[in-house]
């Protein structure tokens, strides 16, 4: 069997985990590039034109069009959270680690993020083609909350739309957000947390959403 990146189960024991269709189903998007794939052929239902393999090594290759990034996990995720966010354009799905240095160094240039509600059962290698074919269910509980980032508006869009969690806005359009009438006053001031108003903000982000 083609062998993908290897990701943290439950127990931080290597093995491989690929991420579930419900995932794509809430994001709506066709993506241009999975860098971070086990080979089209074993997850056909991830919405990728390109997949790029271990041995293509991704991390090394350009990245052209939206990308879905899903990587490694433990020392490896910085250096493919680095990469997206220098690219601009795409949704990583990662451990909901907000403690860690990347977070703190990738989240700023982001534009929104999905804390997902639940724990993301996660498909093993093993059931890959059978869920495929939808005769398995997934059974790879992650022993941590999940979160999606999206860089581009167009990503962002999306997370807002999903329904899979929690989204808040990130960055530029946290600011742009502040800017509007009703946030706090329309400005930052030095000891603010919370907004005055307890109104959902989140529909109001992007003008003409469903």
């Amino acid at each position: 069997m083609k062998k993908g990146f290897t990701h943290e189960s439950t127990y931080n024991e290597s093995k491989e985990w690929y991420t579930p269709r419900y995932i794509f189903d809430g994001l709506g998007l066709e993506f241009d590039l999975d860098p971070c794939s086990p080979g089209a052929d074993l997850v056909p239902w991830i919405p990728a034109q390109i997949h790029y393999t271990v041995l293509d090594d991704g991390l090394s290759q350009e990245w052209n069009g939206l990308a879905f990034v899903n990587p490694p996990y433990g020392m490896d995720t910085p250096k493919w959270m680095k990469k997206l966010a220098r690219h601009g354009n795409g949704v990583a799905l990662v451990f909901a680690r907000t403690d860690t240095q990347w977070f703190h160094e990738c989240i700023p240039s982001a534009d929104a993020i999905c804390f997902i509600k639940g724990r993301v059962q996660f498909v093993a290698a093993e059931d890959a083609l059978f869920y495929a074919d939808g005769l398995r269910k997934p059974k790879g509980g992650c022993g941590a909350g999940s979160m999606l980032i999206a860089y581009g508006e167009q990503s962002a869009r999306a997370l807002f739309n999903s329904n899979i969690g929690l989204t808040l806005p990130v960055s530029k359009l946290a600011e742009m957000f502040r800017a509007e009438s009703g946030f706090a006053g329309g400005s930052r001031r030095p000891d603010e947390n919370l907004p005055r108003n307890t109104e959902n903000r989140q529909g109001n982000l992007f003008e003409g959403r469903p």
